[in-house]
């Protein structure tokens, strides 16, 4: 999902890549027929057609000069599976190829093309490939070209560009390397350590979809077997931090783990009615751990009353004046909101001015600060661009240089991160908060989203060919659209 906004300005800089999806979209139809012909494939047999169908695209596309592995990667993307539903209305192997598969496929030949455009990866046999196989119209050589030349212009957005095509293949090889340690994680004696680390090490490893390359046998195993030492609170929750039953219950719904509910459901009432009363203002003293309680219920479908969601988020005035915002996090504001938003809240008007004002004094052109007077993050630039993306008012930060900073800070962290017991976990966190940045970038389909990008990674030519598009503000490209959730952040398959 972080090359979507690479594609969207691509898709708006040149004027014959349908052709590319045409003649694809030819060839793979001419494919499907003469098999469909032959019986090797049964039009209207879903079911048993679509894993065949994969093979022969698959077999057709490491012809065409691509590798195994990234095909692998591909078509391990969660768009593509099939369910009930679209078994039902996608009625032949003909308009699963249209619907499910091509946009797929559209995506990884641009990806190519941009390796091309910045010489990766030495994709000039893959080119002739193209070409020899007719896939590849002159005027869209021709412009290919010019692209090429053009960059070459600028080595500085040459470099950009050329390090944000490598941020996935360096992680894949750093959590290759760590491969091994990552997995005796879950051989942890401290369910602590255990489940919090492998919680944020497992968001990374499928944001982008590599968790077939890794063996979690032992934490399913430990998940299911010892729910009464890991279905616990910890004191000191955090963002950084989560709270420990909570990390049980993502990895336990990932992993497609049955747990007792009834005994989940009895815990989280539990923890609900003790946070009652523990906490003066639950909201503001316990921000962190109300969220991860709100979203567990969600899991669980536990649907709490709005008297009971009204008790969570009551809070005295006094908790935000100016004097109590400032010792909050920047995340945690954000958070407050988001609570806000998820059990839709009223009458809270002046309390999200109040937090609204104080984010804005976190917003520097440094980057966006943890604290007032703190430090940059990833994990701040992601709240409060999420919370402008939330309400709308994205062009706030529109003369704000983040990619930059995102990028430098992956690079930096990739460098030192070791995945083992003693893993820092500030910088693993702040690891993951910089590739959720780059999805709101990608996935945020905005012309001050998707400018941003191009001013950061393309030459100032494409920048205002870009600008002057009429489809700017309605992206129709025909590769995959994937949007983020303005409530929870989620991604929407």
């Amino acid at each position: 999902m972080i090359f979507q906004g690479l594609l969207n300005i691509s898709s708006l800089y040149l004027d014959n890549e349908d052709s590319l999806f045409n003649r694809l979209d030819q060839f793979f139809h001419e494919k499907i027929n003469v098999l469909a012909e032959t019986d090797v494939l049964c039009i209207n047999d879903t079911d048993n057609s679509f894993p065949k169908l994969l093979e022969i695209l698959k077999t057709n596309l490491l012809k065409m000069g691509f590798e195994e592995e990234d095909l692998e990667h591909a078509f391990l993307d969660p768009f593509i599976n099939l369910n009930r539903i679209e078994i039902d209305c996608l009625s032949s192997i003909r308009r699963i190829y249209d619907q499910k598969l091509a946009p797929i496929i559209y995506e990884i030949f641009l990806e190519k093309i941009v390796d091309y455009l910045v010489d990766i990866k030495n994709v000039t046999q893959f080119m002739l490939n193209l070409k020899s196989a007719n896939l590849l119209s002159l005027e869209f050589i021709v412009e290919l070209k010019n692209l090429k030349e053009l960059i070459n212009k600028y080595p500085v957005k040459k470099e950009h560009l050329r390090k944000y095509l490598q941020i996935q293949d360096n992680l894949e090889k750093k959590l290759g390397i760590n491969k091994s340690k990552i997995e005796l994680l879950e051989d942890l004696p401290d369910p602590k350590e255990k489940l919090q680390l492998l919680y944020i090490t497992y968001r990374i490893i499928s944001f982008f979809h590599l968790e077939k390359n890794f063996d979690f046998t032992h934490i399913k195993n430990y998940l299911a077997e010892n729910m009464d030492e890991w279905l616990i609170t910890i004191p000191l929750v955090t963002l950084r931090n989560p709270d420990l039953y909570y990390c049980g219950l993502y990895l336990a719904d990932q992993l497609n783990i049955k747990l007792d509910k009834k005994k989940v459901k009895d815990f989280l009432l539990n923890l609900y009615e003790e946070g009652i009363d523990e906490f003066e203002a639950p909201l503001i003293q316990a921000t962190d751990g109300v969220y991860y309680l709100l979203k567990s219920t969600q899991y669980m479908k536990l649907w709490l009353t709005n008297e009971q969601l009204n008790k969570l988020i009551e809070t005295d005035p006094k908790f935000f004046d100016s004097s109590s915002l400032k010792n909050l996090e920047t995340s945690q504001l954000v958070v407050i909101l988001k609570i806000y938003s998820l059990i839709h809240a009223r009458n809270i008007d002046e309390n999200i001015y109040a937090v609204l004002e104080e984010l804005e004094q976190r917003i520097t052109p440094e980057g966006i600060k943890q604290f007032r007077d703190g430090f940059v993050s990833s994990e701040a630039t992601y709240y409060v661009v999420f919370c402008n993306y939330m309400r709308n008012s994205l062009d706030k930060l529109k003369e704000f240089g983040l990619l930059e900073s995102i990028i430098s800070r992956i690079y930096r962290n990739l460098e030192l991160i070791e995945f083992s017991e003693d893993t820092n976990f500030d910088l693993i966190s702040e690891l993951l908060y910089s590739f959720e940045n780059l999805k709101l970038f990608n996935c945020i389909e905005t012309q001050e989203m998707i400018l941003k990008m191009a001013k950061y990674l393309f030459p100032p030519e494409v920048v205002e060919k870009i600008s002057s598009s009429s489809e700017l503000n309605r992206i129709q490209a025909r590769f995959r659209h994937l949007k983020v959730n303005r409530i929870t952040g989620e991604t929407h398959y």
